[in-house]
């Protein structure tokens, strides 16, 4: 039964892995672009587990079987799956060298890893560097991480499985050691903002650009809460999401009721699916005063696109439908209406919708729009609290 599930996972593995080439070959236009989508990152690591890993599994087998031959020994039988292994060195005349063996293949994908680091100075391609990074981070993350974790449980490699049931107490606490100040040199690697910063550089250079120019702003002004948002806001576009965290933090203690803060916070949830807290923060700054025209349109479309997400269609459509009283020609609402009717089994309405769409010369270009366009709501914003003030500034010029 164990053998038929395992050759079961290599035929669906074998799958995925032809389409996923097929993919990279259909996609190669879109992949070539220097602003890669949320999309094209989920296709990197798609490509990272069913390319890469295959060709790392092989690796680590053929060291393991050359390793066992240097030292003495010999390998009686194994199996290659793409996702999967099976190896069984014999001969070997201690346990020094069958665990030398066994770790062959960690210290050789390791070693990998660490050449494929001076690829990256060369800043290829971002999204050949999005592979590279995130395979680096994979092989590290597979041998510090999870699969001594698996192992502890009985579903991991055997050569940690071997480490923990064999071997005396000195052996065992050496390789404890050992892997625990690689782990720990490894997170404090991975964590560093200046390096994430850095790979934030090779995989989405505008993004990174339009950072470094708000940062320098930032240190100008430094109580600025629309730059703040911003900052916030490109923090999380360029992928340093604890750092847009910490960002919107700051922001709730300085400007607790400001509508930037619940726009970044409203962002921040949807990015992370968390649609219902997402739908609270887009409703409430909708509601909020002197909130009106096509701010309060985007938001209420937002706060629709956020309830549609968490399969409340009902309460999507009646957003949806409020944001198209304030603003008729407003993308995102109408856009969402169409994913209600689809959803609903509606397809004539869905299809009117978009036709009603395109005679008002709407381009139906959602990109960077979903839930909602950023710069532009900052304006809005912006442009909102100017008229505020102006009154105050000539009411107190009169009086003088």
């Amino acid at each position: 039964m164990n053998e038929i599930y395992l050759w079961s996972v290599t035929g669906m593995a074998c799958l995925i892995s032809l389409n996923t080439i097929w993919r990279l070959f259909i996609d190669r236009r879109r992949l070539a672009n220097e602003d890669l989508n949320e999309t094209d990152r989920a296709f990197a690591w798609r490509a990272v587990v069913f390319l890469i890993f295959p060709l790392l599994n092989l690796l680590d087998l053929k060291a393991i079987e050359k390793a066992t031959q240097l030292l003495g020994g010999h390998v009686t039988n194994w199996a290659y799956g793409l996702l999967w292994y099976h190896i069984h060195p014999v001969g070997l005349s201690s346990h020094l060298d069958l665990s030398l063996a066994l770790f062959a293949g960690v210290i050789a994908q390791i070693l990998l890893a660490i050449l494929l680091i001076p690829a990256l100075i060369f800043r290829p391609h971002p999204f050949l560097a999005t592979v590279l990074g995130y395979t680096i981070c994979f092989i590290f993350g597979l041998n510090l991480i999870f699969d001594p974790a698996l192992s502890f449980f009985g579903m991991g490699s055997p050569r940690w499985q071997f480490i923990y049931t064999t071997g005396s107490l000195d052996s065992k606490l050496f390789v404890f050691a050992l892997h625990a100040s690689s782990l720990v040199a490894f997170l404090a690697i991975l964590l560093n903002h200046k390096i994430r910063l850095w790979f934030s550089e090779l995989t989405r250079p505008k993004a990174a650009d339009e950072l470094k120019e708000a940062l320098l702003k930032a240190k100008a002004q430094t109580d600025n809460a629309r730059l703040a948002c911003r900052l916030g806001l490109l923090y999380d576009k360029a992928g340093l999401r604890r750092r847009a965290r910490k960002q919107l933090k700051n922001l709730k203690s300085k400007h607790p009721h400001s509508l930037y803060s619940l726009l970044l916070g409203a962002v921040l949830h949807y990015r992370r699916h968390e649609y219902k807290q997402a739908l609270t923060c887009f409703a409430q700054a909708a509601e909020a005063p002197n909130v009106m025209g096509t701010l309060k349109a985007s938001l209420l479309a937002a706060a629709g696109c956020a309830a549609f997400a968490d399969g409340e269609t009902t309460k999507a459509l009646n957003y949806c439908e409020r944001a198209l009283e304030f603003d008729d020609n407003c993308l995102v609402a109408r856009m969402v209406k169409v994913d209600v009717f689809l959803h609903q089994g509606k397809k004539e309405t869905a299809a009117e919708e978009i036709l009603q769409s395109m005679r008002r010369g709407l381009s139906l270009n959602l990109e960077n729009k979903i839930p909602v366009d950023c710069e532009e709501v900052l304006d809005a914003i912006s442009n909102m609290e100017e008229k505020q003030t102006k009154p105050v500034a000539t009411q107190g010029k009169w009086r003088s």
